[in-house]
């Protein structure tokens, strides 16, 4: 090789690598400054709720905060022309991703109904949150980080692609509130898809994810979500060879469960739509299925103890805090658990069954928590409080086809880093057996090039 060519191999060289560190030098900047303004909206939005809360429990009685809940959402919906209220709020950021940029670029010249829904959506989840009512929060972040991404991507001078750009905005917004940034970012890289995660954006999307997280935890303490008496939890107090088997066995028995609930869950909500959607019309079905919950709470709550009460009134992280501790102190009966089971069953029909403005992580948390529970007392009584944790990310990962982030987020959530091993075990094999549907519509199906 002569020596310009030499040179002009060199040079080639350095011109490519200053374009590569140019590029991502760019994605970062941006992915900072998105980690920053998420973080910012989740400690506002998290305020927000706290202000729902404190107020709907101390003015109205248990038994009519959600009926007021799911009067105010219908409304917004029949008057507010706010359709995206209705659901999880997932399902919405997967029709956004998965959209294709010229259908997605006509529709984002109604600027002003999408920020009419994003608005309406904060609302509605604020109120069904402070209501009561079985609620997750990730609906309102994925949709309020993915807006913001999408406001970054429309400037000329970030240039940024549409869908990085959404990808990165919902993970920091995501793992904020959740306590979890890379579990929020592998989440979102997930979730719009079946069999497939988008590895493109996922550097930038944890990046803006943990600056988020830093923000939110500057507000409400660095902790981890779910508080675990790591005695209780030890390596050295596990017998691999008897665990083994049972981990196999508990991974089957979440995903076929996981495989019938979803199943119900999608049959009764389909049959509600085609019940109401002529007359009087989708708008309604918030508000009677918070009639529902209404109903319910005055018929069950009275026969509750009251350390359980909070299972049915406002279910979030203090509740599962709660039944881990109760697991590491005494043994629960396997009835009183099976009950359990049925009445947060029926509460998440009442609630993401008739398209109320709740998230659907937390709820499969806890329903996970409890079967796990269940498993623990029947099969494990030596350390039941371990199968509560592995619950919760086996019915993660395979109600949202997101193992990798549900094996994950158990870490995070609870910073014991011994989980990997049992949760990769319990979660892949329940994500199998589960079968490719999912909770959340339109995930999509990426074919790979042979």
């Amino acid at each position: 090789m002569s020596g310009d060519s030499k040179l002009s191999h060199i040079k080639g060289f350095f011109i490519l690598h200053q374009y590569w560190l140019i590029r991502y030098f760019n994605i970062l900047f941006i992915s900072i400054i998105l980690g920053v303004v998420c973080g910012f909206s989740m400690v506002l939005f998290n305020y927000m709720l706290i202000y729902f809360k404190s107020n709907m429990s101390t003015f109205l009685p248990y038994f009519i905060s959600p009926l007021i809940a799911g009067l105010l959402t219908s409304l917004l919906v029949k008057y507010g022309h706010a359709n995206r209220v209705m659901g999880t709020g997932a399902d919405a950021y997967v029709e956004d991703i998965n959209r294709p940029d010229e259908e997605y670029l006509e529709q984002s010249k109604m600027g002003l109904r999408r920020k009419q829904n994003l608005f309406s959506k904060t609302l509605a989840t604020g109120w069904t949150y402070g209501s009561g009512m079985v609620c997750g929060l990730e609906g309102p972040g994925l949709l309020i980080g993915g807006n913001l991404g999408y406001i970054f991507s429309r400037a000329e001078k970030f240039h940024i692609d549409r869908l990085d750009a959404f990808f990165i905005g919902a993970s920091a917004c995501t793992g904020a509130i959740l306590k979890a940034p890379i579990s929020g970012a592998l989440f979102c890289a997930e979730l719009p898809y079946f069999n497939h995660i988008r590895y493109k954006s996922l550097i930038p999307s944890i990046i803006a994810s943990t600056v988020a997280y830093f923000i939110f935890c500057s507000f409400f303490e660095f902790t981890p979500l779910i508080k675990i008496d790591t005695l209780s939890v030890r390596p050295d107090q596990v017998n691999y060879l008897y665990l083994l088997p049972l981990l196999v066995f508990f991974g089957i028995v979440s995903g076929l469960l996981v495989l019938l609930l979803m199943s119900l869950l999608r049959a009764f909500t389909n049959k509600l739509k085609e019940l109401f959607e002529t007359k009087p019309g989708l708008w309604i079905l918030p508000f009677l299925g918070a009639a529902g919950y209404s109903l319910f709470l005055l018929i069950v709550i009275p026969f509750l103890p009251e350390n359980y009460r909070n299972l049915l009134i406002g279910p979030d992280a203090s509740f599962l805090n709660y039944l881990i501790r109760v697991f590491n102190a005494s043994t629960i009966s396997w009835e009183f658990l099976f009950i359990l089971a049925i009445l947060f069953t029926i509460a998440i029909f009442l609630s993401i069954g008739t398209m109320n403005s709740a998230g659907i992580i937390m709820p499969l948390m806890i329903f996970g928590a409890i079967i796990g529970g269940l498993f623990g007392v029947l099969f494990y009584p030596q350390n039941p409080e371990l199968f509560v944790l592995l619950g919760i990310s086996a019915f993660l990962g395979a109600a949202l086809n997101s193992p990798i982030a549900a094996i994950f987020i158990i870490i995070e959530l609870t910073w014991i880093p011994f989980l990997l091993i049992p949760a990769s075990i319990t979660t892949l094999i329940a994500y199998i057996f589960s079968g490719p549907s999912s909770i959340i519509p339109g995930q999509k199906n990426v074919i790979e090039k042979k």
